[in-house]
């Protein structure tokens, strides 16, 4: 294995994704999610999915976080 490669994957090694979230959605929501997913030409709802929320997660903790002034 090439020097560069060994980088490669110790780099992405640690963000490894090993847990998991599982949700239930309504008919209706279910609907709405393809519905867009398709509009938009998404076609990995999973990492559309978790940019998503995990982007609002990010924004409300940015927003949340506290300052001196």
């Amino acid at each position: 294995m090439s020097r560069k490669k060994k980088k490669l994957i110790a780099k992405y090694q640690h963000s490894r994704r090993d847990k998991r979230i599982v949700f239930h959605l309504n008919e209706a929501e279910f609907d709405a999610l393809n519905a867009y997913c398709k509009r938009y030409h998404i076609k990995n709802r999973s990492q559309f999915i978790r940019k998503t929320v995990l982007g609002k997660v990010s924004q409300t903790f940015c927003e949340d976080y506290p300052t001196l002034f």
